[in-house]
């Protein structure tokens, strides 16, 4: 008989779902910046590639995504990891800048705010070589782009990029491998 391992993957760690929790029983702002600084980084670094490097842009569709995810804790049923969860909201905020869709989202929550000056956002990076695969990832076409983003540098699975996007596995697949080929192009035009 073969000895198969099975991965168990916990939906959302014991520390994240203790922060969900005083966060919607206690509108525990500070839980709520914890919790939210996982995510910082990856959701603004997501935003970054897919605006092209705009720091503003994504400064602000970052924060956007994080006041979403407060206005909509609630809705979290756990039916995916807690990230893929953020993430959808994060690709859902990007779609709708890209059909040109205003959302005036105010600060004027009590709790909101305090949360949200916690996350101070830094560079992750400043080589130049981490520079010239950002850009040529942003020439990427739009689905190519998220894929190519999500999955190697956020690490999601295809399952879990199929969550976020709703593309179906293959059409997934499809844009890696396209995305790739065109990457190796562009970086090798790019870099000597």
């Amino acid at each position: 008989m073969k000895n198969f391992q099975f991965s168990i993957r916990i939906v959302s760690s014991p520390e994240e779902i203790l922060l969900i929790s005083r966060v919607l029983l206690l509108n525990d702002g500070r839980a709520f910046g914890r919790l939210m600084k996982r995510y910082l980084r990856s959701v603004r670094r997501y935003f970054l590639i897919q605006t092209g490097g705009d720091e503003a842009l994504s400064d602000d569709l970052t924060q956007e995504t994080f006041i979403r995810v407060w206005r909509g804790l609630d809705s979290y049923k756990r039916l995916s990891a807690f990230g893929t969860w953020v993430y959808r909201i994060a690709f859902t905020t990007y779609q709708n800048h890209l059909k040109g869709v205003k959302h005036h989202l105010s600060l004027d929550d009590e709790h909101v705010a305090p949360a949200l000056q916690h996350l101070a956002v830094e560079p992750d990076y400043d080589a130049e070589e981490i520079a010239a695969l950002h850009r040529a990832i942003g020439m990427l076409g739009e689905g190519e782009k998220t894929c190519i983003t999500l999955f190697y540098l956020e690490e999601m699975s295809i399952k879990e990029i199929a969550a976020v996007t709703e593309m179906s596995t293959g059409a997934i697949k499809t844009a890696l491998s396209r995305g790739r080929n065109h990457l190796r192009t562009l970086l090798t035009e790019e870099l000597p």
